[in-house]
């Protein structure tokens, strides 16, 4: 009977079925019972999601407390860029002594959310905002600029939305 009983079940496995019954019995039997309501998941729709402080979404550019960019085009975040998605191209404005992005475009459907551009930036022009709910329908609401009232690069993108490209036509 014990060569049966060998062969049928070996005895490491019986062992590390009884450790993990007896495992799975404690926390099952004390999980229901404890004072605080068990959730593992949150509500989320209906109750914000918490961000890390750390979490980067979104590029997002910044404006002085005169309403101006902060940009000057050094170009270092469009260098530093591995996937390549940011183009600037600078020009001047009367009465400001450092040059001033003309076009500012970031291409968000490339991105892998690195950060180097943002610390490579010394000016503090552009940040890594708490956006994280980025889903679109149409491929060309992933592109970022300084124009446009939905999509741009000052403010947060609009959520539940169908398409910014569907309400220009």
């Amino acid at each position: 009977m014990k060569k049966f009983l060998k062969t049928l079940i070996p005895f490491d496995i019986a062992k590390g079925l009884t450790i993990t019954g007896t495992h799975f019995a404690k926390v099952f039997l004390s999980a229901n019972r404890r004072k605080v309501p068990f959730h593992v998941v949150s509500e989320y729709p209906e109750v914000p999601a918490k961000m890390q402080p750390r979490f980067r979404g979104r590029l997002q550019m910044l404006k002085d407390e005169a309403g101006e960019i902060k940009c000057v085009c050094c170009l270092a975040c469009e260098k530093i860029c591995p996937t390549q998605v940011i183009t600037i191209e600078s020009g001047k404005k009367e009465g400001r002594k450092t040059k001033l992005p003309t076009r500012y475009d970031f291409e968000m459907e490339r991105c892998i959310f690195c950060e180097f551009c943002v610390e490579s930036c010394g000016f503090d022009a552009i940040i890594l905002n708490h956006q994280f709910e980025l889903a679109v329908y149409n491929r060309e609401d992933m592109s970022l600029s300084m124009e446009g009232t939905f999509q741009n690069m000052f403010g947060v993108s609009p959520v539940a939305k169908f398409s910014v490209a569907d309400e220009e036509k």
